[in-house]
C-alpha cells in the first residue's frame, strides 16, 4: 500500500517570450516525475514577457521541480501559489 500523499501546486512561472521556453519546461516537469494537470500561458507583448501558470501533482517536494526550472535559461522567476488559480477554478467545475 502507497502511503505517498499526492500534492497539487499551481506554478507561476515569468519567462522570456520564446518558444522553447515551454518545451523545456515540460521537459523537466515530466523529467522529475510530476504530473501536469493543467497549463495557460500569456504574452505581454509590451516587454515579451509570458507568464505560464503550471498546475502539477505529485508525492514529491515542490521544491524540487521549483529549483530544476529556475536553472533554465530565459527563466525570470518562479513562484509557487498558494490560492486557487483560474484555471484550477475552471477544473474543479468541469469534473
Amino acid at each position: 500500500m502507497n502511503t505517498d500523499t499526492i500534492n497539487n501546486y499551481t506554478l507561476i512561472i515569468m519567462v522570456d517570450d520564446k518558444q522553447v521556453v515551454l518545451e523545456r519546461i515540460l521537459q523537466v516537469t515530466r523529467y522529475r516525475g510530476y504530473l501536469i494537470d493543467g497549463i495557460t500561458a500569456k504574452v505581454n507583448t509590451g516587454n515579451n514577457i509570458a507568464t505560464i501558470e503550471l498546475l502539477v501533482s505529485s508525492s514529491r517536494p515542490i521544491s524540487l521541480l521549483t529549483d530544476q526550472i529556475n536553472k533554465l535559461v530565459d527563466i525570470k522567476s518562479v513562484k509557487v501559489d498558494n490560492n486557487v488559480s483560474q484555471l484550477s477554478k475552471a477544473k474543479k467545475c468541469s469534473a
